[in-house]
Formats: C-alpha cells, structure tokens, sequence
C-alpha cells in the first residue's frame, strides 16, 4: 500500500528542521521505507543547504532526493512566507518507478542544462511519465525547457514553477540525489501514476472585452480593434485609475487566451503576460508573449475577489473529475500571490482542504509556473497550479 507523508518546520537550526520533517513525513506516517524525498525551503535555510541535505540522506537511506528554494513554503498546515521555512514529502510508492534529477551547466562549454535535461529524461523512458520541474529563475530561459518538453519521445506531463529567492539576490538553490546546486534545475519523475489532475487558476481578472490584434510591426502590437494599441493602453489605464504610464505598465497585463478561437480568460486558459515596452513613435506596446495579427487579447489586472473566486471555480472543476480524495498533491503558487494577494495568509491552502479533504500536500511560491496543458507545455505568471495524484 502507498504511503506519503509531510513535515513542516519553521525551525531555523538545520538539524532540528529535518529531525523535525521526518519525525512527521516518516516516523508518524508509518513508512516502511523511503522510495523518494521532495523538500521545498525558504531563503533562510540558504546557508544550511548542504547540511540539510547531507541529513536527509542520512537518516532515510534514500538517495532519491530533489527540491528547491522558493519565496516561501506552504503544506496542508499553511505558507510560510518570511523567516526560516521547510515542508518535506516523503513517498512509500513501490508500484513506482522514481527518478530525483538536478542539473547546473559546469563549464562554459559543457552541455547545457536543458541538453542534460533531455538526455537524462528519454533515458528514464516510461510513457508519459509524471515530472515536478523546479528550474532557476535568474539564469535560464523558461521557454528552452518548454520546447524541449515538447519534443521529448516519452511525453512527460510536465509541472512545476521557477526556484527563487526573497529577491534579496539572484541566486536560487536545487537538490538532486547527489548534489546541491545553485542557479541549477531539478525535478521529479514519477513512472506508472495510475492517475493524476491538475489544475491553474488565475489571480488577474480581464477587463472589457477581448479584442483582435489588427496590426503588428516584430514584437509590437500596433493595433487593437483598429486602434492604436498605445491610445487603447492609455484610456484602459485612466478607467483604472492609473496616475502615469510607468505606474500602468507595472499594473496592468495582457492576457493571452489558450485557444483563440474560443477565448476563455479564467483557470487554464489563458496566460498573463506584463507590458515590456511603449513605443511611443509608432504607438504600440509589446509583451514577452509571441504575437500574430488576428490573435486574441484582453488586458487584466491583479484582483483578489476574482482571484479566490477563480480558485474555487478550479477546485470545483477538479472535484468533479474525481470526488475521491487524491493520495498526495504539489501545489507551485505565484510569489505574487499568498498574503501579497489577498491580504490574509493560508486562502489557497485553506480553501483547497476545505473543498477536496485533508490529503498530504506541499508546494513553494514560485517566479514562474509551468502547467501541461493540450497544446503542450504552458508557461503562466501570476497563477496557482495544483497537481493532485491517485494512487
């Protein structure tokens, strides 16, 4: 019978931490033996890394170890979002086959983590297996990884968010069986999941009706809806109450839909995207997102009303593809969201216990959140992405 197992600890001395975690995830959990370890840590326990690590192998006997650092840290107990935080997962799933991965580009001219990523994961095989992502915010490029998520033969189902920091520097923190890396990626692979659900939900709420992009020139969006896309910028943002155009372009966000021809702007589909620059000469704005003529757009803002609606609208969606309650989930949050978005803490946790049951979950806020999706590997912003698993 599977077993998995969750420990939470604000301790800031490495040693009582983890003696603490595995008390919870292990000892209380009643595991006969550790197959695999998924720790996510706050930017206090920087320093304790290796130690932490070190630990972990030590008193489990399992080298199946991955994670990283993130913003802050949540479980079924609540987010930890400042000072010392630690939440361990620990899986007794003998049915299936794990694979703990980290990965960090050694020399200038030895293969890139992306390369070292894909060979690594077409040699595990499996048919579309399950794999949690943590890759490095600061130094690598999301959409790499996306693309060669994309091109992978055993078609992973890929989820997971960006390792960060408090944004105090640009250094992040992975674990892999054998190593602790900085500014690296790691991830988990799970072969043989009977079944799995996932889910994203939005924290932006779209404003006014979608419009066509009319005309692009490269990066820009020339116009919207036959407008210039600048003049359109401008009279969003004055309905919004925006001051200046360095306080809108801050504020406000493109949202992008999934699928254009029928344009949904909540849950999954759609990605919000910040405006990058204003070109005033040729009155257009552009974005991160790739843009065609004819695509659809909306603009959006943060809101925290629309935002928990949202939530509960996807943990309505996932209830009902499963009323059974699942034997373990991740959840990877926007650093964005938490106590920064709704003002009070534990919302998502609490919210996501009280619809689906108690069942062991952990997951860190992220400067990203990756989601498969369809049309393949998606990458949001500002979202919440809930995995949950049956065994």
């Amino acid at each position: 019978m599977n077993r998995i197992g969750v420990g939470v600890s604000k301790e800031t001395d490495p040693d009582l931490a983890i003696a603490e975690v595995l008390d919870s995830a292990v000892k209380q959990a009643k595991l006969p033996k550790v197959n695999w370890v998924l720790i996510f840590f706050t930017p206090a326990h920087f320093i304790h890394a290796g130690r932490l690590h070190e630990l972990i192998r030590e008193q489990t006997n399992c080298d199946c170890i991955t994670g990283c650092s993130g913003m802050g840290v949540l479980s079924v107990l609540g987010e930890i979002s400042s000072g010392p935080g630690l939440v361990l997962m620990a899986g007794y799933t003998p049915e299936l086959r794990p694979l703990a991965i980290a990965k960090y580009q050694e020399l200038e001219n030895s293969a890139g983590v992306t390369q070292q990523f894909r060979e690594t994961l077409e040699n595990f095989g499996g048919e579309k297996p399950l794999f949690f992502f943590f890759p490095d915010v600061y130094q690598h490029q999301p959409h790499n990884f996306i693309n060669m998520f994309n091109f992978l033969k055993n078609n992973p189902s890929v989820f997971g968010a960006g390792s960060c920091n408090d944004g105090s520097q640009e250094t992040s923190i992975q674990f892999g069986p054998d190593i602790v890396t900085l500014n690296g990626a790691s991830g988990l692979a799970l072969d043989g999941v009977p079944e799995f659900n996932a889910g994203v939900t939005q924290s932006c709420a779209t404003f006014e009706e979608p419009m066509f992009i009319t005309e692009t020139k490269d990066d820009l969006i020339l116009s919207l809806d036959g407008k210039p896309a600048l003049e359109v910028f401008n009279e969003v943002a004055n309905e919004l109450g925006f001051s200046n155009l360095d306080l809108a372009a801050q504020q406000l966000l493109l949202s992008f839909p999934l699928d254009p021809e029928q344009p949904v702007f909540t849950g999954e589909g759609s990605m919000a995207r910040h405006v990058t620059r204003i070109d005033a000469a040729s009155q257009g704005i552009s974005t991160s997102q790739i843009v065609h003529e004819g695509g659809v757009v909306s603009f959006a803002y943060r809101n925290n009303a629309t935002a928990e609606q949202d939530l509960q609208a996807m943990l309505s969606r996932l209830k009902n593809k499963n009323t059974n309650t699942p034997t373990f989930g991740i959840y990877f949050n926007c650093a964005s969201r938490g106590e920064a978005l709704y003002g009070r803490q534990n919302v998502d946790t609490q919210l996501i216990m009280e619809t689906l049951g108690e069942f062991p979950l952990i997951g860190f806020f992220g400067g990203y959140e990756l989601a498969q999706m369809p049309q393949g590997v998606q990458l949001y912003t500002y979202t919440g992405v809930l995995v949950l698993v049956y065994l």
